[in-house]
């Protein structure tokens, strides 16, 4: 029986086999039950496994050679043929249904592959093979899933690919450990290795970063025994790349900044000069045993990056640090330890003098969120519909999210591409569809959005504020933002934040489709940890209900950074019926770092550092903040419409969030939001100066914008208390909501800078008739140039007074 060997995967990310590409020959492959056409492609490498088809016509043993050869070379659903074919005509066969799961795991299939998963474990008697085993193999050799068995190596294998299959999921956290914990009983050292990452990345996931690099470390270790260098510089990097996702304190947010930077200087010089474990220039090997063991250099051993490191660092951005010279390093580091190949360069690149001259230019958008209700996609959906008359453009949607109808739509049949997990077929189709642009709408969310940012599939590549910072790769040309997302004197900071050539739209520069589609949800699998028998709803309702002030911030756990927390114990503290509403996270650990972060904050407000005097109570305080399970953010602001005066949105900083802004404003909801310097804390303040572009008073104007975390408490506070003033400040959005979705002068800043980019000949007037520009949209063009003088304005003053604004 021929078997893929175990895979690793990342939480939401590209999943890639650990076996070598094989390739196979030109050829039909035929017999009563099966018919498949093998492509010219394959011809080399696979040419022995259809031989061995050919010459015993009835093995199922060479079928599964030619399916395992087919598979690894990446076409997942010729293999899904021949594996069906084989369970057929081999029913108690068990590890077919292994296979099986892994291809569709790679064509995105979460659901399908569990459920093949299921089946296996179901034919061989379980994960500790006490139940009633049907597979002949295990029949006749017994369970592999015990300590003796000589076959274990099949269950360790198949229970770390369950695992993996749930961490793609993201949602069923006990099951990837109990999965992991018992291939870690049964396997011997050396069949741990892939287990190990899988567990590191696992234990990262859910906020034990220590034993999530103790994991790595162990990874690392055998993998250095074992000879596989490649796979111990991808243990080592990710390793290095942990970042809490929930910090325990702002002293720990500055460590975790000082410690990322010495990691990553430490694997450069592995990279360069090799080393021994016992260097303490980092805390790379800190977790490790005392022994001294050489290391040799790390220089060009990772060829399969996206398997090998599988997370990239982006929990790293949500503390606000400054990117840029981050970033720059991190991207020297993969250039030391990535082969050439990194940097691949499509065809039609290369040879431009021979290029086809088109009636259109191709432009390609890329994303592993761009379906659904993910706010990456909605933010061009519709500047691609406003220009489809322009440019051709052609969707790449990667990972396991389908592209949603309307999106779809606005693209021209046939130019929607739902890739999956398989990174070849995705360079493959951005090689051949020969484009003039490309858009990455993130690059940091996944491995393979961020390593296929290294190559260059265009003449042209931009990243845009879909993903806030700033990637620090060469071959990224442009990075699109706003005048009103920047910082207004951005060009008098110490540091520039982007290593690519920034593009400062004018006006809104950020607008989502006033409708959109939202996908239906598992509650009890989005809550996680957090699932309970009473709803995130229906507990906001009781707290309604008792005559309390809701000051709601239903962002991921993840932003609720330190600098934030004295925003949340001040009004805790100046409003006695104050309740604050945060969003529990799916792991238990996370949210009770928070929750322990807090309590420690409202201790030294009340008590200083004598936390042991009786006049120190907290516990009335922190009866008041309430973790909920996760929900979508648009059935809390229904939840809002409905429940009256008594509540109030809050974004945090330094990272807030532009698609709950904009769901918050367009159900007519006060919300409150301080700038700051960095594109990823402003969107909130972007749309609401959007939104109040003119006429209204300039008490409402400013309602919703500190400058300052004593000006934000004060606002949260008035909005709240201030009864008429609320509702002239609702009244007011709800007026005006509609100005900020589906705006066409973002679209229009889009052409303007595509044609100019592209160097395609088209005046401002042609772009607004291909647009539909009208008066009403023309009016809101001069918006624009007042905002950013009213900013600076506010900026210098704040600055005159004393105050450390941040606007």
């Amino acid at each position: 029986m021929i078997k893929l060997s175990t895979f690793v995967v990342l939480v939401g990310g590209m999943l890639q086999m650990v076996s070598t590409i094989a390739i196979a020959a030109p050829e039909n492959i035929a017999n009563q039950n099966l018919n498949v056409v093998v492509t010219p492609e394959l011809q080399q490498q696979c040419l022995n496994a259809i031989q061995s088809v050919e010459q015993s016509k009835n093995s199922n043993d060479a079928h599964m050679e030619l399916a395992t050869c087919i598979h690894k070379a990446g076409h997942f659903k010729v293999a899904l043929e021949i594996y069906s074919y084989i369970e057929r005509t081999t029913p108690l066969n068990a590890y077919v249904h292994v296979n099986k799961a892994a291809a569709f795991l790679q064509l995105g299939e979460v659901s399908m592959a569990r459920e093949e998963m299921r089946v296996y474990f179901d034919q061989i008697g379980g994960i500790d093979g006490s139940g009633i085993a049907t597979d002949t193999i295990v029949a006749q050799k017994g369970s592999p899933c015990s300590y003796t068995s000589e076959i274990k190596l099949d269950c360790v294998n198949a229970l770390n690919n369950f695992a993996a299959i749930e961490l793609t999921d993201g949602k069923n956290s006990s099951a990837v450990t109990t999965y992991l914990n018992r291939a870690m009983e049964i396997g011997d050292e050396e069949m741990l290795q892939k287990v190990y990452v899988n567990y590191g990345g696992h234990l990262a996931t859910i906020g034990d970063h220590d034993g999530a690099a103790d994991a790595f470390s162990k990874g690392f270790l055998i993998n250095l025994k074992l000879g596989d260098f490649e796979s111990a510089t991808a243990s080592l990097v990710r390793r290095a790349l942990i970042i809490p996702t929930v910090a325990e304190s702002a002293e720990e947010v500055e460590r975790t900044r000082v410690n990322f930077a010495k990691r990553i200087e430490h694997i450069m010089k592995l990279a360069n000069d090799g080393g021994t474990t016992s260097t303490t220039s980092s805390d790379l090997f800190h977790l490790l045993p005392g022994e001294d063991i050489s290391i040799p250099k790390l220089s060009n051993t990772l060829h399969d990056w996206t398997t090998g490191i599988q997370v990239p660092h982006f929990n790293y951005h949500y503390q606000g640090f400054q990117d840029n010279s981050i970033q720059k390093k991190v991207a020297d580091m993969f250039t030391l330890l990535c082969p050439d190949e990194l940097y691949e360069v499509s065809p039609h690149v290369r040879q431009r003098h021979q290029r086809h001259v088109r009636r259109k230019k191709r432009i390609g958008i890329i994303s592993s969120l761009i379906g659904g209700d993910e706010p990456h996609g909605l933010l061009v959906q519709p500047v691609v519909r406003h220009l489809r008359n322009i440019f051709d453009f052609y969707i790449i949607s990667v990972g396991s999210k389908q592209v949603s109808q309307e999106f779809a739509a606005a693209v021209t049949d046939g130019n929607v591409f739902h890739v999956g997990y398989d990174e070849g077929v995705t360079k493959k189709i951005l090689h051949s569809l020969e484009l003039d642009c490309l858009v990455y709408l993130e690059s940091m969310n996944t491995a393979s959005m961020y390593f296929m940012g290294y190559q260059r599939f265009a003449d042209v590549q931009i990243l845009v504020m879909g993903a806030p910072i700033t990637s620090g790769i060469a071959s990224f040309d442009y990075f699109l933002s706003g005048e009103l997302l920047e910082h207004p004197y951005r060009t008098q900071l110490i540091d520039e934040h982007y290593t690519e050539q920034v593009v400062l739209f004018d006006g809104q520069a950020i607008s989502f489709p006033y409708k959109e589609h939202h996908p239906l949800q598992d509650a009890a699998l989005a809550a996680g940890d957090a699932n309970s028998n009473v709803t995130a709803l229906e507990e906001m309702s009781r707290l309604q209900k008792q005559d309390t002030h809701l000051y709601i911030c239903f962002q991921s756990i993840v932003k609720i950074q330190p600098v934030f927390d004295a925003v949340l114990v001040d009004i805790l503290l100046a409003d006695p019926k104050a309740h604050i509403v945060l969003q529990a996270s799916r792991h238990a650990a996370q949210t009770s770092t928070l929750r322990d972060r807090l309590e420690n904050t409202i201790e030294e407000r009340l008590c200083g550092y004598d936390a042991s005097s009786q006049l120190c109570s907290t516990q009335s305080f922190l009866s008041r903040i309430h973790f909920l399970a996760r929900i979508p953010s648009y059935q809390v602001i229904d939840f809002l419409q409905l429940s009256g005066t008594s509540s109030v949105v809050l974004q945090p900083f330094p990272f807030d969030g532009s698609k709950t802004t904009s769901d918050t404003l367009k159900a007519g909801i006060p919300l409150i939001t301080y700038p700051q310097p960095q594109l990823r804390g402003r969107m909130a303040s972007t749309l609401i100066r959007a939104l109040f572009a003119d006429d209204v008073p300039n008490d409402v104007a400013m309602c919703c914008i500190a400058d300052s975390v004593s000006d934000y408490v004060s606002k949260a506070l008035r909005l709240t208390l201030d009864q008429q003033f609320r509702n002239r400040v609702s009244a007011a959005i709800q007026q005006r909501s509609h100005r900020i979705f589906n705006n066409k002068s973002v679209s229009l800043e889009w052409g303007k800078f595509l044609t100019r980019a592209l160097e395609q000949k088209m005046s401002d007037e042609e772009l607004m008739y291909e647009i539909g520009f009208g008066d009403k949209d023309r009016h809101y063009l001069s918006f624009s140039a007042k905002a950013i003088e009213n900013d600076q304005h506010r900026w210098r003053k704040s600055v005159m007074l004393g105050h450390r604004s941040t606007i």
